[in-house]
């Protein structure tokens, strides 16, 4: 029986983790759609009251970093912190696409890519936090010169 049992384990594990990693990808990209949709409408979730969208997809430690720097007399950082660009392509609130996923020790990286021709990419560290997958970091896909073109 306990045999049955442990082996009944090794074979749900996988589904489990690929259940759990589309969870992960979803959560991506459902906050990209939105807060580029918002982004659209001139409305910046991280400036004034705080967004409860923000929370649902966002770690409460990120959240209270971006806060504070946001309204600290510091200089803050020149770029958007979630697409890591200064300015919104107007293609990319109606076109965000996750691309691929990995995982690694910190986190399962998820990358999403915004525009009809993908051009732009960031990787949302993504975590778990009371069960929900959430944000925790946001990168950009460094751009690799394709050496054929040369």
């Amino acid at each position: 029986m306990s045999r049955l049992l442990i082996l009944l384990f090794f074979i749900s594990s996988p589904v489990f983790a690929v259940s759990d990693i589309n969870n992960a990808t979803k959560a991506a990209l459902e906050f990209n759609k939105w807060y580029l949709q918002q982004i659209e409408k001139d409305v910046y979730p991280l400036l004034g009251n705080r967004s409860p969208e923000m929370s649902e997809y966002v770690t409460a430690e990120t959240l209270g970093k971006l806060h504070k720097a946001v309204n600290s007399d510091d200089e803050f950082y020149d770029a958007d912190f979630f697409t890591r660009s200064q300015d919104i392509e107007a293609d990319w609130p109606k076109n965000v696409t996750v691309v691929s996923s990995d995982l690694d020790p910190v986190c399962l990286n998820v990358y999403v890519a915004y525009g009809k021709d993908m051009s732009h990419t960031v990787i949302d560290c993504m975590v778990k936090e009371k069960g929900k997958w959430k944000i925790q970091s946001v990168a950009q896909q460094a751009i690799v010169p394709n050496e054929n073109l040369k």
